[in-house]
C-alpha cells in the first residue's frame, strides 16, 4: 500500500523559504502560520471590543429600560463574536507579510 508521505514533495514557505511537506506551493508553513493568526486574532480582540462597546451604548440608549438588559447583552456578545470572526479572516488574508526569507518568530 502506497502511503502520502511518500510521494510528497517539500515546498519552500513563502516566508521562511523552510522546507514543508503536507503545504501547496505559495502557502505559509505552520510555524510561519501561527505567528501570523496569533497576530491577526490580537488585532481582531482590539477591533470587535471597540465595535461591542460601541453597539452596547447605542443599544442601551435605543431600548426600552424593561427587556433592555437582556437584549443589550445579548447583541453585545453577537457582535464580539461576529466581529472577531470577521475580522481575524479579513486580517489573515490583509496583514503585510514579512520580506520573503524572514524566518518566523514568537516574538
Amino acid at each position: 500500500m502506497l502511503l502520502r508521505n511518500e510521494f510528497t514533495p517539500e515546498v519552500p514557505c513563502a516566508q521562511c523559504q523552510r522546507r514543508v511537506r503536507h503545504i501547496r506551493w505559495g502557502e505559509l508553513c505552520p510555524d510561519c502560520r501561527m505567528v501570523r493568526e496569533t497576530r491577526a486574532r490580537s488585532i481582531a480582540t482590539r477591533i470587535s471590543l471597540v465595535l461591542t462597546v460601541l453597539v452596547t451604548a447605542a443599544l442601551s440608549f435605543g431600548l426600552p429600560a424593561r427587556a433592555s438588559r437582556f437584549w443589550i447583552a445579548v447583541g453585545a456578545a453577537a457582535t464580539y463574536l461576529l466581529v472577531r470572526r470577521i475580522a481575524t479572516g479579513v486580517l489573515m488574508e490583509y496583514l503585510p507579510r514579512p520580506p520573503v526569507g524572514t524566518p518566523s518568530t514568537g516574538a
